[in-house]
């Protein structure tokens, strides 16, 4: 499934706004949601591989900055 990774929202939080990637099948259409915890390192190369593999099963899947305060 083809999907989309360029997406992102900025989510308030009470430290600052909290970045927050979308990776998301790009035919339209409902889909269940998913919000992938990172690691510390935050949104690194295997975070975004396992967001895009999600997401090309048919997930709308959320990668927030955890640590978006630091």
């Amino acid at each position: 499934m083809t999907i989309t990774d360029s997406e992102s929202a900025d989510l308030p939080t009470p430290t600052g706004p909290m970045r927050t990637y979308v990776f998301r099948p790009v035919a339209g259409g409902r889909y269940p949601g998913l919000v992938l915890y990172s690691e510390i390192f935050q949104v690194t190369g295997p975070i975004r591989r396992m967001a895009a593999m999600l997401a090309s099963h048919g997930f709308l899947v959320a990668v927030p900055e955890i640590f978006h305060e630091l």
